[in-house]
């Protein structure tokens, strides 16, 4: 009869462990430098300048490892003497009504008419090329190896740099603004 007032009588769920703000960064750490050592990240800040080492989201089914580089564009104009530039061809599309074209995701937003680059040859390398709204996202990782960055990716992408150099006006540091990115606004003390 007491049970008709109480209720069934509830089980104890086990308490979950919260891990403390310490325990957080230290997890961090560990997933951060778990495929390279702080060492070769240093050196990789080091020696790459255009383009940033970013750490795959473990939270995102997919990611991973790759070299960044965001470009600023603000006109057609812009964008189509960059893409000239680091040898991206832009595909024309055919002509559409704005409600479908905003909807197609391989078209460039404002530039209805121009195609997405999309994956591509890059100097060379395997690369993929987006556009957003008012920059050029160029992310490569290695060939053999799609998912890591190896220091034969760091040697190549090198190479790239110093021909692309004369583009450090249009860079925006950081590429991808959080800390999975190896930047000066996240790690300043690989960049002293």
């Amino acid at each position: 009869m007491w049970r008709l007032f109480f209720g069934p009588k509830e089980k104890k769920r086990p308490k979950r462990h919260v891990p403390t703000k310490e325990e957080q960064e230290e997890m961090w750490f560990r997933y951060f430098y778990e495929t390279h050592p702080r060492l070769e990240l240093k050196e990789w800040a080091r020696r790459l300048h255009i383009f940033r080492f970013c750490r795959a989201n473990s939270e995102q089914t997919g990611d991973r490892d790759r070299l960044m580089a965001a470009f600023r564009v603000s006109t057609r104009e812009e964008l189509e003497t960059l893409c000239t530039r680091l040898g991206i061809q832009l595909q024309k599309m055919p002509e559409t009504d704005a409600e479908s074209a905003a909807a197609d995701r391989f078209r460039i937003q404002p530039y209805n008419d121009l195609r997405q680059p999309g994956h591509l040859k890059l100097f060379g390398l395997p690369a993929h090329v987006w556009v957003r709204s008012t920059r050029l996202i160029v992310t490569i990782s290695d060939a053999d190896k799609p998912s890591d960055v190896t220091s034969r990716t760091i040697k190549a992408v090198e190479a790239i740099e110093a021909q692309i150099g004369d583009l450090v006006a249009q860079i925006v540091d950081p590429p991808l603004n959080d800390k999975h990115c190896l930047c000066p606004k996240f790690y300043p003390e690989y960049f002293e």
